[in-house]
């Protein structure tokens, strides 16, 4: 038999792998693209359906304006460069963590319903997380006494159904279930908790929500797109610690899309998003200072000849993590402004291309005061963070 002829067997192995979990850095914990396509976009994909990943992700009403039934796959590794600096009495010193590269799977499938409007698919794929690995630095202040080591990841498995309306028009909707596990060393002191103590010892703790679109491809070559994602609501997450166990509400927050697109240049596709993230109305991140934040996303694809695609895109992300707040978020610098990316796509074979993309992370930094006592009036904590990204997928069309 075809593997073509199977996608869904494809997918249910995909997503025993994806299992495993991922890590990203992305809008404070949000993904700023899935997969290789929408990652050389910058992200941007709410009105420009160019995979079944970024298009599922993004917009699930986007689904029925893809040229043709297809399952893609991605596999991204992370390498992020994470400092932690202390200014004591004037005096500076900067510890370099060893966060090492993160493996970020995620998979895509869409098919288009034949002789009916309707489209059908499901992805799966990271949608968050963030990992720090500081080790004991004596002559940082911050890192004296013990290490930190943080690790988050949330995954998310989205069942999507579209319905074409006419030759312009379509909307979307997909039930969301997401996973999420999340290990502290220390533990605190923050929001969570008061006192410093262990907190890996816990378990997957699952979420949910929904998303819908809506999505219009004018005869002009215009394409619009808007999306609601709502607030992936979580089980209270139960840290186990040796004074027993510490109980933390945290939900995933509500992201707003909008996104417009332009295919009216022979061989180009130019693509741009706006996005809203409320992160101070969702538990968790209220308690934790975060604030609500806009970015932006720009991308563009080429088709170069009959096999080569070209890609690119940068995307703007404000900082959720205030300076009054820097210390409470000690273990999370989720603080990334820009970054910027480059891709390319290879037609392999009839209806197999293999997709490329890089992605830097330009060097960001927050600074903030250091908790008095033990440290004096004067003296500030500082966070800076840069990383690279290497993606590598799959699209298979049927």
């Amino acid at each position: 038999m075809s593997i073509l002829s199977h996608p869904i067997r494809i997918v249910l192995v995909v997503i025993g792998v994806l299992a495993s979990g991922a890590m990203v850095h992305g809008q404070g914990i949000a993904v700023t693209g899935v997969g290789p396509v929408n990652r050389s976009m910058g992200g941007a994909g709410t009105a420009a359906p160019l995979d079944a990943i970024g298009a599922l992700h993004w917009n699930p009403a986007s689904i029925s304006y893809l040229e043709q039934s297809e399952v893609s796959f991605g596999m991204e590794g992370l390498l992020a460069d994470i400092g932690l600096s202390s200014t004591v009495g004037g005096n500076t010193q900067t510890t370099n963590g060893e966060a090492g590269v993160a493996i970020i799977p995620a998979v895509g499938w869409v098919d288009h319903l034949e002789g009916t409007p309707l489209t059908i698919g499901m992805g799966v794929y990271g949608i968050g997380g963030f990992r720090n690995n500081m080790p004991v630095d004596a002559s940082n202040p911050l890192l004296a006494s013990s290490p930190i080591f943080a690790d988050a990841e949330i995954m998310q498995i989205a069942p999507t159904m579209s319905l074409r309306l006419g030759e312009c028009w379509s909307i979307g909707v997909a039930p969301t279930i997401t996973a999420a596990r999340m290990q502290f060393d220390p533990l605190g002191p923050s929001a969570i908790t008061p006192t410093s103590t262990v907190g890996s010892g816990n378990r997957v703790h699952w979420g949910g929500g929904i998303q819908g679109g809506i999505y219009y491809a004018s005869p002009s070559c215009w394409r619009a797109g808007f999306t609601i994602k709502s607030t992936q609501w979580f089980e209270q997450f139960r840290f186990f610690t040796p004074s027993g166990v510490v109980r933390f509400d945290l939900d995933y927050p509500m992201i707003l899309s909008s996104g417009l697109a332009y295919y009216g240049w022979d061989r180009w596709v130019f693509a741009a998003d706006a996005r809203y993230f409320d992160y101070a109305n969702t538990q968790g991140f209220s308690d934790l200072g975060w604030q609500n934040v806009f970015a932006g996303a720009i991308g563009t694809q080429y088709q170069l000849n009959d096999l080569w695609k070209l890609r690119a895109g940068y995307n703007f992300n404000q900082n959720p993590i205030g300076s009054e707040d820097v210390y409470t978020n000690i273990s999370s610098p989720l603080i990334q402004t820009h970054n910027i990316a480059l891709g390319a796509g290879c037609l392999l074979t009839d209806g197999v291309e293999l997709n490329l993309a890089y992605v830097y992370l330009v060097d960001s930094a927050v600074s903030g005061p250091a908790p008095s006592p033990p440290f004096g009036a004067n003296d500030t904590i500082s966070h800076n963070i840069s990383a690279h990204s290497l993606v590598m997928g799959v699209q298979i069309r049927y």
